[in-house]
C-alpha cells in the first residue's frame, strides 16, 4: 500500500495572524523590569551610574557616587546642597514631589510617542523615598492632611497600584525600568536566645508580593574588603627610585549576585547568569551587559 506524505502548516504558520510562534526572544538588559538590591555602600548607585543610556530619578536626593557619571540625573544636587533641575544656561532649585516625577513621566511617553532621542532604561533611586513621595500624593489626592487619617489598608493599595503603574506605563512605551532598593539585616529569633541574621528588602512584604512575579531580574550588589601584597617602589634618601618593598594594600572590591543562598526567594534572574561576578570601579554597567547578552546567547 503507498504511502502519502501528509502536508500542513507548521504551528508558526498556522498562528502568524496572532503573533510569533516557537521564537526565542530575551530583552536587552537595559530593557528589562528589574529591581537592584543591596545594603547600602555595596555600589548600587555607582553601577547605574555608569550608564549611559539611564535617566535615573534621584529621589534619594543624594550626590552623584562616582567621579564620572554617565548616565542622565534629576533631579541634581547644587553646588549648595540644594535639589535642582536644568533651567536654560543654569539651574533653578526644585522640591521633589509625585507630581513633579509624574510630569517627567509624561515627558518620557511623549518624546517615545515623537519618537524623539530618549534613554533606554528609567530608574528611581531609591524606593524608599519613592514610596514616602506617593503617600504624600495619595493623603493630599484624598484631601486630607495626615497619612494617619486614611483607611490604612486602602490607602496602601493606592500606593503600591501608584509605583506599579508608574512602571508599567513606561514598559508599554518601550522603556525598561528599574527600582533601586535597599536591603537591611534582621534578627530572626530562633528561640532560647537564639537568632540568625538574615538580609531583608526594606519594603513591606505584600508589596514584593506584588512586584516580585513581574520582575525578569532581581539582582543583588555585594562588597568586600581584600587585602593583597603589592611590591612598592621605594624611593632613596636623594629621590632616586630604590629597592622594591612588599607593603599590604586594602581595596573594596564590589559583585554583583543572582543566585546567592542568602537572598533565595529575592533575586531572580531569566538568564543564565554566573553566580557571582566582580563590578569594576568604573564602566560597571557595560560589563554587566556583556555578561547578560552573553548568557542569553
Amino acid at each position: 500500500m503507498a504511502q502519502q506524505l501528509e502536508v500542513g502548516k507548521t504551528a508558526s504558520q498556522r498562528f502568524s495572524s496572532l503573533g510569533f510562534t516557537a521564537r526565542r526572544m530575551v530583552a536587552p538588559p537595559g530593557k528589562l523590569f528589574g529591581l537592584l538590591v543591596g545594603m547600602p555602600g555595596v555600589g548600587k548607585s555607582c553601577f547605574i551610574q555608569s550608564n549611559p543610556n539611564a535617566f535615573i530619578i534621584n529621589t534619594d536626593l543624594s550626590s552623584t557616587t562616582t567621579e564620572q557619571p554617565q548616565a542622565c540625573i534629576w533631579p541634581g544636587m547644587g553646588t549648595d546642597g540644594t535639589p535642582c533641575e536644568p533651567d536654560g544656561d543654569g539651574t533653578r532649585p526644585i522640591v521633589l514631589t509625585w507630581e513633579e516625577i509624574l510630569k517627567k513621566k509624561e515627558q518620557l511617553i511623549k518624546i517615545s510617542s515623537t519618537n524623539a532621542d530618549r534613554p533606554d532604561t528609567v530608574i528611581i533611586d531609591s524606593l524608599g523615598p519613592a514610596i514616602a513621595l506617593v503617600k504624600d500624593w495619595v493623603t493630599k489626592k484624598a484631601g486630607k492632611d495626615n497619612w494617619k487619617e486614611l483607611d490604612g489598608r486602602r490607602a496602601w493599595d493606592d500606593v503600591y497600584e501608584q509605583l506599579l503603574r508608574f512602571a508599567l506605563d513606561l514598559r508599554q512605551h518601550g522603556y525598561g525600568f528599574f527600582y533601586v532598593c535597599h536591603l537591611v539585616n534582621a534578627k530572626i529569633p530562633l528561640g532560647d536566645d537564639r537568632y540568625v541574621i538574615r538580609p531583608e528588602l526594606s519594603i513591606t512584604d505584600n508589596f514584593y508580593k506584588r512586584l516580585f512575579p513581574l520582575f525578569e531580574l532581581v539582582a543583588a550588589f555585594e562588597s568586600e574588603t581584600v587585602t593583597k601584597t603589592e611590591m612598592v617602589q621605594m624611593k632613596n634618601k636623594d629621590g632616586s627610585p630604590g629597592p622594591k618593598r612588599p607593603k599590604s594594600v586594602s581595596r573594596k572590591v564590589h559583585y554583583i549576585t543572582v543566585n546567592d543562598e542568602k537572598l533565595a526567594g529575592i533575586t531572580k534572574c531569566r538568564v543564565v547568569l554566573p553566580d557571582k561576578f566582580e563590578l569594576p570601579a568604573t564602566d560597571s554597567w557595560s560589563v554587566f551587559e556583556e555578561a547578560y547578552v552573553s548568557s542569553a546567547s
